[in-house]
């Protein structure tokens, strides 16, 4: 049935963004010098469970009617999910995310993190298409079954 497929793509997205929320988090202290917090900042995983639920559960539907995926559309596939949850995830879901863990948006900027969030996810598009790739194709696998 589709609605398992789309269920099944939620859960992934959701489990897979805590995740990489948490990864993200240790290697990026673990270069500025230092592990200070084990979960780190609770703004990015509010800023990334939204885009990696919707986005996995989106093709988990699409996986269910296509078996027959090439490699080259799982890559294609995989470069615009990435720009599309580390565009989300950088403007909208940092703003968000902030707005939640300090309780309003006063402390914010806004006009940076939209610019600024922007610039990331084209900017790191050579790292984040690869994550994807493994992550979709992982779960192109476990829809397969």
């Amino acid at each position: 049935m589709q609605i398992f497929s789309w269920l099944k793509g939620l859960v992934f997205g959701a489990v897979c963004s805590i995740v990489t929320a948490f990864l993200f988090m240790l290697i990026g202290q673990s270069w500025a010098g230092g592990v200070i917090s084990f979960w780190g900042e609770s703004w990015l995983y509010f800023s990334v469970i939204i885009p990696f639920a919707i986005t996995f559960a989106v093709l988990g539907g699409f996986f269910h009617h296509r078996k027959d995926l090439s490699n080259k559309k799982l890559w294609l596939i995989s470069l615009i999910c990435a720009f599309l949850i580390t565009l989300y995830s950088g403007t909208v879901g940092a703003i968000f995310g902030e707005t939640i863990v300090r309780g309003g948006m006063e402390t914010i900027n806004i006009d940076g993190t939209l610019v600024w969030g922007t610039i990331y996810a084209f900017v790191l598009l050579p790292l984040t298409t690869p994550f994807a790739r493994l992550l979709i194709g992982f779960f192109y696998q476990l829809i397969r079954r």
